[in-house]
């Protein structure tokens, strides 16, 4: 489903896929849910994640960079995530995703648990 650039290894997480496009999305957030979600962003400048950003399982983001704000966020909160990432099929609300983190440089973005789409 795609690949991007690590932060820290963390191992295979595996969540629910939801995209944060603007702070509404943050607000609509049940915080039940966050410990399962793996948040998708656009923007490495999504700071309007601070909020939920510690509870969340992961991140991936389709632009960013390693001293972008939200991955230098992510680091200080100890929440993986996926900077750079090219999706190369299409990830929905609700989505079973799983990021492969064993690679200290390149992630990997599957489908499912596990199972590369």
């Amino acid at each position: 489903m795609g690949t991007g650039t690590n932060l820290f290894t963390a191992g295979q997480i595996t969540g629910t896929a939801r995209w944060f496009i603007d702070t509404s999305d943050v607000l609509s957030v049940d915080d039940d849910e966050l410990e399962d979600i793996v948040a998708f962003v656009n923007k490495g400048g999504m700071t309007f994640l601070s909020p939920i950003l510690p509870d969340l399982k992961a991140i991936v983001c389709t632009a960013g960079s390693p001293e972008s704000h939200l991955a230098i966020l992510c680091r200080e909160a100890a929440v993986p995530c996926v900077v750079t990432a090219d999706l190369t099929g299409e990830v929905g609300d609700g989505d079973e995703v799983t990021l492969d983190l064993t690679d200290p440089a390149t992630a990997k973005i599957l489908a499912g648990a596990g199972v590369p789409a």
